[in-house]
């Protein structure tokens, strides 16, 4: 499991911004900020990716609601 050990999305929200705008000002046609930077790369709490075998003992019991 991956996980950002992050509470808040502050720092990589300021950095996305950053990007769109520096987009925009030197001419390139950008209407989203997913398009600029992706959101998995911004901290955070809560947010993993289970790679586990489908056959792994734990991977029902991890990765149910």
């Amino acid at each position: 499991m991956f996980a950002c050990g992050c509470k808040s999305r502050k720092m990589g929200k300021k950095q996305c911004h950053g990007k769109f705008r520096a987009a925009v000002r030197s001419g390139k046609l950008v209407y989203r900020m997913r398009e600029v930077m992706n959101t998995w790369d911004m901290g955070g709490d809560g947010k993993g990716v289970y790679t586990w075998d489908k056959n792994h003992p734990y991977y029902e019991k991890y990765t149910r609601k």
